[in-house]
């Protein structure tokens, strides 16, 4: 959540002397969430990453449009391609990507309820399409991938993993790999959904999309007279906002 080691250590501790045997698992996360904003407000809205990425849904900034511009902050040149030829069947491929002379496919795999696996039937199909586009792309159908990809806001199944890993494609998921999952990702560049506010509320998030600001980052960067301009909000509100978007993002 990017709190400092020694407030970790405490809520820690605090949420170990509040644990009990079954505890279910949303009644430790909302723990840990008051415990973080009772002692590292910024950290807690952080911790709350997963949420605000869900409230974006794919009706407002679709995933693998919030997925490219994660990568294009990585250095990646990553855009959303059209429709492909595989050798079979065309295909739409959510994400291509470049860096270094190498290119990728990615599958983006947004998934609304966060205990909703992505199967091994879903990491197979990701792979057959690769396959197919691969050989389109050995008769000059089709681009190049040297790699194949699975990007999801939720987990993967054991078997999902197993087959990836062996056919070695990219998988990054919420906690998976456990040495830099999805959320190490954001963090690292501080790329937030603008929903990882709280003041951006069910009335407040349309102008938000109706602006196309939805990264922090994009808010932040503007001056509060071309936000006016753009969100159409009171002046008092837009403070507001920008106040708990800096807290966010400091580190």
């Amino acid at each position: 959540s990017g709190a400092p080691v020694d407030i970790a250590e405490r809520v820690a501790s605090e949420v170990q002397k509040r644990a009990y045997d079954g505890i279910p698992t949303h009644e430790l996360f909302s723990l840990v969430r008051v415990l973080l904003q009772r002692e590292y407000p910024a950290a807690a809205r952080r911790y709350n990453l997963r949420d605000a990425i869900i409230k974006l849904g794919p009706a407002g900034f679709e995933f693998e449009k919030y997925i490219a511009g994660l990568l294009s902050a990585y250095g990646y040149d990553a855009e959303l391609p059209p429709i492909l030829e595989g050798i079979c069947v065309s295909h739409e491929v959510d994400i291509s990507i470049e860096k270094n002379g190498r290119t990728a496919m990615i599958e983006a795999k947004f998934r609304h309820e966060p205990g909703v696996f992505i199967n091994i039937k879903d990491t197979m199909a990701t792979w057959m399409r690769f396959l197919d586009i691969s050989e389109a792309a050995r008769v000059g159908r089709a681009p190049h991938f040297d790699e194949c990809w699975i990007v999801t806001n939720s987990r993967f199944s054991h078997d999902s993993i197993a087959f990836g890993h062996c056919k070695n494609m990219v998988m990054l998921s919420w906690d998976h790999p456990h040495e830099r999952p999805l959320p190490r990702w954001i963090d690292e560049v501080g790329l937030y959904p603008i929903t990882i506010l709280e003041k951006v509320d069910r009335e407040t998030f349309p102008a938000f999309s109706a602006a196309n600001i939805m990264l922090l980052q994009d808010f932040v960067k503007r001056s509060p007279r071309e936000l006016r301009s753009l969100l159409k909000l009171p002046q008092n509100k837009i403070d507001e906002l920008l106040e708990e978007a800096k807290m966010v993002l400091q580190k």
